[in-house]
C-alpha cells in the first residue's frame, strides 16, 4: 500500500538518499547524538523494515554503526580472547568467527536486532537437511548461543532470544575405538616415511593430540634426559594447548631411538614436521590426515587420528598403569580419564565370590 506522496505506508522519517550512493540511508538521534548508517538497499519497503529494527528499543548500540555486524563479531572475539578466565584460543576464535559470519550471511542478517529464534531455528534445520551430524549441530548451536548470551549481556539484543534458545542434543555415542599394543606396533613398523612414523609414535607412544603433533617443535624433545627421554608439550607463539597447561611425557625406548635419528642436528625452534610450513587460514598448521588414513587402509585397520591418543591411554590403563598418571600424561582431568578408560583397568575384585558358597 502506497501513500499519496508515493512513499510506502509506514514510511519512517530519517530515511534518505545519500548523494552519490545507490543505497538509502537512515538518520536518527540516539543518546543525544546523531547517528547515520547505510541500509544497503534502494527498496524503500525493505529500508523501512531495517530502520524499524534499528529503532527497536534497547537493541542497537553505536558500536554497530561504525562497522556493522562485522564490528560486533570482531569485538566479541577480541573480548573472548582477552578474558582472564579460560580465554578463547586464537584458532578457536578463527573457527567461531567463520561460523558466526556464515550464520549472519546465510540468514541475511545485517543488523543485530534482525537475529531471531526463527532465523536460528531455520538455519539449524537447514544444516540438518544437508546431512550435518547431531554432534555438529550441537557444536554450532553452542557457539551461537554463547555469542547470543554476550549480545544480551552487552545489551545488543533482547533477552527473549536467549530465553527461548534451545541447543540440540548430541548424538548417542557408541564404543570408542582403539587398537591394542601389538596392532599399533605393526602399524608403526609398516610405515616407511619418517614423518608418518613420527606422527604414529607421537600418538601411540606419547598421546599427543592432532594439533599438538602438527605444532611440535624439535626443542620439545629432550633426548638427553635420564633415565628416559622426555617430550615437553607446551604452549608456543601462535599455539595454545587445549587444556592450556604445559605437560611432560616420558619417551618409550623405541620412540627415543627413532627420535635420535629423526631429529639429529636439527634446529630446536623449527617444527618437527614440515619445518618451513607456516600456519595459514586453516585449523591445522599441517594437515596430515590423508597420509594417515591411507596408511590405516593399507594396514587394514579401522582407526582415526584421535584413536592414536585413545589407544595410548587404553593400552596403559589395561596394563595396570595408574589412571592418575595417565591423566597427567594426557593433560586431562582424572575424572575424565576414569570415565573414559576406567573400565579397562584390571579388576581387583573376584567375581566368583557370587558362587563360592554354592560350590
Amino acid at each position: 500500500m502506497v501513500e499519496k506522496s508515493g512513499r510506502p505506508t509506514g514510511f519512517i522519517k530519517g530515511i534518505y538518499q545519500m548523494p552519490g550512493s545507490k543505497y538509502l540511508w537512515f538518520r536518527w538521534i540516539q543518546d543525544g547524538k546523531r547517528q547515520a548508517v547505510s541500509l544497503k538497499t534502494d527498496d524503500e519497503a525493505v529500508a523501512i523494515v531495517k530502520a524499524r529494527a534499528i529503532l527497536a528499543e534497547g537493541l542497537f548500540r553505536p558500536m554497530q554503526h561504525q562497522g556493522g555486524i562485522e564490528a560486533v563479531i570482531s569485538e566479541y572475539l577480541r573480548v573472548a580472547q582477552e578474558r582472564p578466565k579460560k580465554p578463547m584460543r586464537p584458532h578457536t576464535a578463527r573457527n567461531v568467527g567463520n561460523l558466526l559470519r556464515r550464520f549472519v550471511g546465510e540468514c541475511s542478517v545485517e543488523f543485530i536486532p534482525q537475529i531471531s529464534n526463527r532465523k536460528i531455528s531455520d538455519w539449524l534445520h537447514g544444516l540438518k537437511a544437508e546431512g550435518r551430524s547431531r554432534d555438529t549441530l550441537h557444536s554450532y548451536a553452542t557457539d551461537l548461543k554463547t555469542f547470543i548470551r554476550w549480545l544480551v549481556k552487552t545489551k545488543h539484543l533482547a533477552p527473549e532470544v536467549l530465553d527461548s534458545f534451545e541447543v540440540p542434543d548430541r548424538g548417542a555415542h557408541g564404543r570408542k575405538n582403539w587398537v591394542r599394543g601389538e596392532v599399533a606396533a605393526d602399524i608403526i613398523t609398516r610405515a616407511t616415511d619418517p614423518e608418518l612414523k613420527f606422527i604414529l609414535y607421537c600418538g601411540f607412544h606419547a598421546g599427543l593430540r592432532r594439533n599438538e603433533i602438527a605444532n611440535a617443535r624439535v626443542g620439545w624433545f629432550d633426548l638427553e634426559a635420564r633415565p628416559l627421554g622426555l617430550v615437553h608439550i607446551q604452549n608456543d607463539e601462535g599455539f595454545t594447548l587445549k587444556d592450556r597447561d604445559n605437560r611432560t611425557v616420558p619417551l618409550t625406548h623405541e620412540f627415543l631411538n627413532f627420535l635420535t635419528v629423526f631429529l639429529k642436528r636439527r634446529n630446536p625452534r623449527e617444527f618437527a614436521l614440515r619445518p618451513t610450513k607456516e600456519s595459514g587460514i586453516w585449523k591445522y598448521r599441517y594437515d596430515f590426515q590423508k597420509i594417515v588414513r591411507t596408511h590405516f587402509t593399507r594396514c587394514g585397520v579401522k582407526c582415526t587420528i584421535h584413536d592414536l591418543r585413545r589407544s595410548f591411554a587404553s593400552n596403559l590403563v589395561s596394563e595396570g598403569e595408574s589412571i592418575y598418571i595417565v591423566a597427567k600424561w594426557l593433560g586431562d582431568g582424572v575424572q575424565v580419564v576414569e570415565r573414559s578408560y576406567g573400565h579397562l583397568a584390571p579388576s581387583a575384585g573376584n567375581i566368583n565370590r557370587l558362587t563360592a558358597k554354592v560350590a
